[in-house]
């Protein structure tokens, strides 16, 4: 059963199916489960616009998608605080881009050059529109795909980058089968600069609850994990 719509309807179905086994306290665990699961899942929507907190596009707003959740500002200024002149010049790769925000930030601290990935049509339209309205155009490639396909690709090239942020959509956030953004993670630590002196640093912005540091990276290390509120967002480094 789909949890991405809150539907009665389903719900009801559900439980006539539950009900036809006659064990009633079963379906009522199975209701609770239910009820636990929708709200454990569901991301906020989010409409309206978002600011650029610094650099030389400071506070200038950008659109965001409809099922967007955009980084806070809280958000922006503790990481680019951390990154401080370590985005200088360098080559971001922004993936399940949405808005465009990281990479839109990190332009406007003086990153060197951004590719932000999304696969949405939505976001594809709103991505350009942002990045006009930024001024950065000549600096970023907007890129209409599904993440790990383009990873996949990108790895076959000589291409790196020194900052790779990753939001991606709370339904890839499964527990269960948490192999799968592991897997993610591991394909876009192929495209960092291993043999620099800045060996290139993986942001994720993920749930909470989310248990990241049971992931086996293959080449990196949890530096650290910042909460802010249900979310947190985790810093990995090149193991040494």
């Amino acid at each position: 059963m789909s949890l991405k719509i809150d539907s009665s309807k389903k719900l009801r179905k559900e439980k006539s199916k539950w009900e036809s086994s006659g064990d009633w306290e079963e379906v009522n665990r199975k209701e609770d489960e239910y009820h636990k699961e929708r709200l454990r899942h569901k991301s906020p929507t989010i409409t309206g616009k978002v600011r650029v907190t610094g650099g030389i596009a400071k506070n200038i707003m950008i659109d965001i998608p409809k099922t967007t959740r955009p980084l806070t500002d809280r958000m922006k200024v503790r990481i680019f605080d951390i990154l401080k002149e370590d985005i200088v010049n360098k080559k971001v790769l922004d993936l399940y881009a949405g808005t465009g925000s990281f990479a839109i930030e990190a332009l406007s601290r003086g990153a060197k050059s951004a590719v932000v990935v999304d696969a949405a049509k939505q976001a594809n339209i709103i991505l350009q529109k942002n990045f006009l309205k930024t001024g950065f155009t000549d600096k970023v490639e907007i890129i209409r795909s599904k993440v790990d396909d383009y990873l996949i690709k990108t790895i076959k090239t000589d291409k790196k980058f020194e900052i790779i942020f990753l939001d991606p959509p709370y339904k890839l956030f499964n527990t269960k089968h948490v192999f799968k953004m592991e897997k993610t993670i591991n394909l876009a630590s192929q495209l960092l600069p291993l043999d620099q002196k800045f060996k290139g640093v993986i942001i994720i912005k993920h749930p909470k609850r989310y248990p990241i540091n049971t992931l086996n990276f293959e080449k990196l290390k949890i530096l650290e994990t910042f909460a802010f509120g249900l979310n947190s967002v985790t810093f990995l480094i090149v193991k040494e």
